[in-house]
């Protein structure tokens, strides 16, 4: 391994992988932001303000105006105020709750369910992403090995962080429907009257789609992460970083699949570490997920089976990745010759 190149990119890694601090300060304030957010969406419907009434036991919204709320010795607000307590007689403002709203609770379990589950699913997903991301490239500093290859646990997460974004979604107009539903109309006197509110519930429901937009953005963000490990390695930056001889070996990186990577860490780590604990084993086999295999010795293993089976590895020149570090950021001898003019 050239020990040159490998100084110099860990030092140029320290300057561009984002330090622990910072992911979990970026971590809590996405967790607060979204916890704020749907906070304050069901705060809102803590209240509804009727602007009109119908007539009895008429829908038709063309009948419906403020007058008919006050009609019959304010018979509306008069029910109005037995059902809500609005303390008032007059008042056309009410806050939720009244007894008939059976499905609230069932439906709030279910939205309560699927924001934590997304919730923690994607902030869960974000930090191994943060943890596989640095140890594939210290791996790539320490050995010119980089590890790449079908990335199936990443597929299901996005796949599932988008399911549930959906489903938390459509919960909460289905919420919306049955509280519009239950608190549009009531009974005074044996009739039925029905209710507008300021806002429509088409409103309601635009609202809803459009505040919850990042639940689909989210998922994208996540694939974002994972389709490229590199991708905060810029050539531009790379180039003032590294001298010219560090940079052509870039030429010679070689390719290690991740099936064939983490059978071979399997495998090596349960000899070595024959006696520890089973647990502790899963630690350290678990590359990408926790620290307690170092990556000196990951590098060490990768290197010893580079010597005996040359033929599992492939060179980056070779090799068509698209997503990976040469595609986006293509060195080539004019490019050094360039940068070095």
């Amino acid at each position: 391994m050239d020990n040159h190149f490998s100084f110099e990119f860990s030092s140029y890694l320290k300057k561009c992988q984002p330090k622990p601090f910072r992911i979990y300060i970026q971590m809590a304030i996405g967790v607060i932001l979204m916890i704020l957010t749907e906070a304050g969406f069901f705060k809102g419907f803590e209240k509804f303000v009727a602007i009109g009434c119908s007539l009895p036991n008429q829908k038709d919204s063309n009948e419906m105006n403020i007058d008919n709320c006050f009609n019959n010795d304010l018979l509306v607000t008069k029910c109005i105020n037995n059902y809500y307590n609005t303390g008032s007689n007059y008042s056309l403002a009410f806050n939720v709750g009244g007894k008939s709203d059976k499905y609230n609770g069932l439906i709030g379990t279910i939205l309560v369910i699927l924001f934590i589950t997304f919730l923690s699913t994607f902030q869960t997903a974000q930090y191994f992403q943060s943890v596989k991301r640095k140890r594939i490239q210290d791996v790539l500093s320490g050995s010119l090995i980089l590890i790449d290859g079908n990335k199936r646990n990443e597929k299901k997460v996005t796949i599932f962080l988008l399911v549930t974004g959906i489903g938390y979604i459509c919960s909460k107009i289905m919420w919306l429907l049955n509280r519009y539903d239950i608190y549009s109309e009531i009974e005074c006197s044996g009739d039925t009257y029905y209710l507008e509110f300021e806002k429509s519930l088409f409103s309601y429901i635009s609202g809803i789609v459009m505040g919850s937009i990042g639940y689909l953005i989210i998922p994208g963000v996540f694939l974002m992460g994972w389709l490229n490990y590199l991708s905060e390695l810029e050539f531009k930056k790379l180039a003032e970083n590294l001298s010219k001889i560090s940079l052509e070996k870039i030429n010679e990186i070689y390719i290690f699949d991740m099936d064939k990577y983490n059978k071979l860490l399997n495998s090596t780590l349960k000899k070595r570490y024959s006696n520890d604990k089973n647990f502790i084993l899963f630690l350290k086999c678990n590359t990408f997920k926790f620290w307690k295999t170092s990556t000196s010795e990951i590098v060490e293993i990768l290197l010893l089976h580079k010597e005996s089976s040359p033929d599992e590895f492939k060179s980056i020149q070779t090799k068509n990745i698209k997503s990976t570090f040469l595609n986006e950021n293509r060195i080539n001898d004019n490019l050094i010759q360039n940068q070095y003019l």
